[in-house]
């Protein structure tokens, strides 16, 4: 079983909360009734961790499940308690950044925004590795460059996966400027932009510096749509000390509609692809 929250486990939590606040009952109440904690009831409810069986059980016993939410409920239980998702290098991953991860991997879609630098699921081994070199002050842990270039080598697998995880990357200009690892690699970088845009399930489109504000100036923005028709999108922001999961719906209805608004203002794909090669040639040329 994965440790900590899991979109699975969340799933499970909002498929019990209704069933509880039909009987009135509180998770203390609960607790009391289950002979378990009320940590554990209120872990259950918010998706941050899965009880056992037996007691999974009782609490759907004395929140008078019906036989269908019992059966439904067993189903999620199940799912919950398996590891859906593996992720390489997760013992040197922050617990925020591994819960991302394990959303990325069961999303089928995801749509970013990125200010500064080149969004992850596009980097080279070698700018992901200049990155973490910079970035090392930061991290726990000796030799996070070169697991860096290897974490983002196993989290691209995503791109030729089966069933097709479909990417819509929005990157600042500024990005294709910024000097990262050298002028020679930033060259290959860019033309590594114009190839995998090429694939039929990415989509990279550039905000020229013309474009003026777009109203979203923090590092990056991340919603991942999953495949559930009832399922609400994921939605993560960066910050300086690392990325940070938005959990209130109203804040992220708004960073949806920002990255709408933002993805009017960039180049169609067909005119941010000429823009890379523009900046590969002009300022990157041997």
């Amino acid at each position: 079983m994965a440790v900590g929250t899991t979109r699975a486990k969340r799933r499970l939590g909002r498929h019990v909360r209704p069933i509880l606040e039909r009987t009135g009952l509180k998770p203390i109440e609960v607790s009391k009734l289950v002979r378990t904690s009320k940590d554990t009831v209120d872990r259950l409810l918010s998706g941050a961790n899965l009880p056992r069986f037996p007691t999974f059980l009782a609490i759907m016993t004395v929140i008078k499940a019906t036989e269908e939410e019992l059966a439904e409920g067993t189903v999620l239980w199940e799912r919950a308690n398996q590891d859906a998702v593996v992720v390489e290098h997760a013992a040197a991953l922050s617990s925020r950044y591994l819960r991302f991860r394990m959303d990325e991997g069961e999303a089928s879609r995801e749509r970013s925004l990125s200010q500064q630098i080149v969004p992850g699921l596009l980097q080279l081994g070698g700018y992901a590795e200049a990155l973490g070199d910079r970035a090392r002050v930061l991290m726990a842990g000796r030799g996070w460059m070169e697991r860096a270039a290897a974490e983002r080598r196993d989290r691209q697998g995503l791109l030729s996966r089966e069933p097709t995880f479909r990417l819509h990357a929005l990157i600042d200009e500024v990005a294709l400027h910024r000097v990262v690892g050298g002028h020679e690699l930033m060259a290959t970088q860019l033309a590594h932009l114009i190839e995998v845009a090429a694939q039929d399930n990415v989509t990279i489109q550039i905000l020229p510096f013309d474009a003026g504000s777009y109203g979203l100036h923090f590092g990056a923005l991340t919603l991942l749509d999953y495949p559930e028709p009832d399922e609400p999108l994921s939605v993560y922001i960066e910050e300086h000390t690392g990325i940070k999961v938005v959990e209130d719906a109203q804040e992220a209805d708004r960073l949806v509609a920002a990255w709408e608004d933002a993805a009017r203002l960039a180049l169609d794909p067909e005119q941010s692809m000429k823009r890379i090669e523009e900046v590969r040639t002009t300022r990157y040329a041997a």
